[in-house]
């Protein structure tokens, strides 16, 4: 079935009425076929959010409308972003779109090549969003405002009211930042391991970060994290060795303020690692480590070497896939006197988190069990055939030449298109 769709934001005299652009659209449907009204009154097309509309979308994602016929483009939505998204699901449900006025009709081929040229324009508006954004977040970020997210370990937010308004910062808490300087001295004066503060935060019950367990990765973010130290120029210096960017000047590290570091980094890197070309900005909140003691702590994580897990499958191929039924963590294999590797440990009793201590379960039966499970779940599926390889990669071939074909028709057709005389009112 058509459907019809209507709307006028404000009734004035040289603005066309929702009954005027529905006869104009019946004009678009064929003699015996059938069609269906809706309409939006006093509603603006900055966003999609109206009763009318919200009901033709329903009807089309039931599958019951064929063709959506509007009088203009910018009665369905002024939004380039909306409108691309719109387009997208009348194509998911096979619904085409037409325009009586823009001659715009995606059951034609000029109609999906204006509808490929309006993507490439969506496109672009995502990116400079996109870009807007990111330089909004790194604008604000060298301001010293706050960036969002959870407060620090340490810190609780406030409010701070400026000239621009009221801002959020952070602020020492009067208890954890005690916490916070003992782990610092303790890492950096008394030289434990990070293993041994956490053990000693778990023993001891004090809160983690987001009611969670201590751990080695979470003593060791906290303590490279910049927000709570008195940042001094030497704490300026030894970021920019690092390769970052300094928002501030020289003079401004005065060893009273903490520092916010922000910036992209791969998922498969740690926070607070490589922080090469990410950016150094001063807080307005005063820091609670003194630069010395929080260099001292950095120069001693440096050192630290991140296990490489390339060979990790030497000891066991069942190494990173078993997980602990008590507490979630890791399962590592462990020497036996002999120097074999036969059974099988909970790393969570590392930072006194797992209740089980000691062996788990023997090596070679645990991974003859999961082999056994293997094979049964191989032998299950062991029906579903593999295309050929070499069909498969012909078919590839097919399908991209089909494309290259399928795009110069399109450059064939906007040519045609934008010729001299074939350019008429309302294109």
């Amino acid at each position: 079935m058509n459907a019809i769709y209507a709307r006028q934001s404000v009734d004035k005299k040289d603005s066309i009425s929702i009954e005027t652009q529905i006869e104009l659209c019946t004009n678009e449907v064929s003699p015996g076929e059938g069609y269906k009204v809706y309409s939006d009154r006093g509603y603006s097309g900055s966003n999609i959010n109206r009763p009318g509309f919200q009901e033709l979308l329903d009807e089309v994602r039931s599958g019951g409308i064929s063709r959506v016929i509007v009088y203009r483009l910018d009665r369905i939505s002024r939004s380039l972003l909306d409108f691309t998204s719109l387009i997208e699901l009348f194509d998911k449900y096979d619904t085409a779109f037409v325009s009586t006025q823009e001659k715009f009709d995606t059951g034609s081929p000029i109609g999906r090549a204006m509808l490929s040229i309006t993507m490439v324009f969506a496109q672009l508006e995502r990116e400079t969003i996109q870009q807007r954004i990111k330089d909004n977040y790194y604008s604000r970020g060298s301001k010293g405002m706050y960036l969002g997210g959870p407060a620090a370990f340490g810190f609780v937010k406030t409010e701070m009211q400026t000239d621009r308004g009221k801002i959020k910062q952070l602020e020492p808490d009067r208890i954890k930042s005690r916490y916070l300087l003992r782990m610092y001295e303790m890492y950096g004066i008394k030289g434990l391991s990070l293993s041994e503060i956490a053990k000693t935060f778990n023993a001891e019950k004090i809160p983690a970060p987001l009611n969670g367990i201590w751990d080695v990765n979470r003593v060791s973010r906290i303590l490279r994290n910049p927000v709570s130290v008195r940042a001094n120029i030497d704490v300026m210096c030894y970021y920019k060795r690092k390769g970052c960017q300094i928002s501030n000047s020289s003079d401004e590290f005065t060893g009273r303020n903490g520092c916010y570091l922000y910036g992209k980094r791969p998922s498969s890197e740690r926070k607070y690692v490589n922080v090469e070309n990410h950016v150094l900005s001063l807080a307005p909140h005063e820091g609670i480590i003194e630069a010395e003691l929080f260099l001292k702590c950095q120069e001693r994580l440096d050192k630290n070497k991140q296990i490489d897990n390339r060979n990790r499958g030497k000891k066991t191929w069942l190494t990173g896939l078993i997980k602990c039924g008590e507490c979630g963590y890791a399962l590592v294999p462990k020497s036996s006197n002999k120097g074999r590797y036969s059974y099988l440990c909970c790393s969570g009793s590392a930072v006194a988190h797992c209740p089980v201590s000691g062996k788990i379960m023997d090596l070679n039966a645990a991974e003859t069990l999961v082999e056994r499970e293997l094979f049964k779940y191989i032998e299950k599926y062991s029906d579903i055939c593999v295309k050929n390889p070499k069909v498969a990669c012909q078919e590839n071939i097919k399908v991209k030449i089909r494309i290259s074909e399928l795009e110069d028709e399109l450059d064939k057709l906007i040519d045609v298109f934008l010729k001299p005389g074939n350019l008429q009112e309302g294109y």
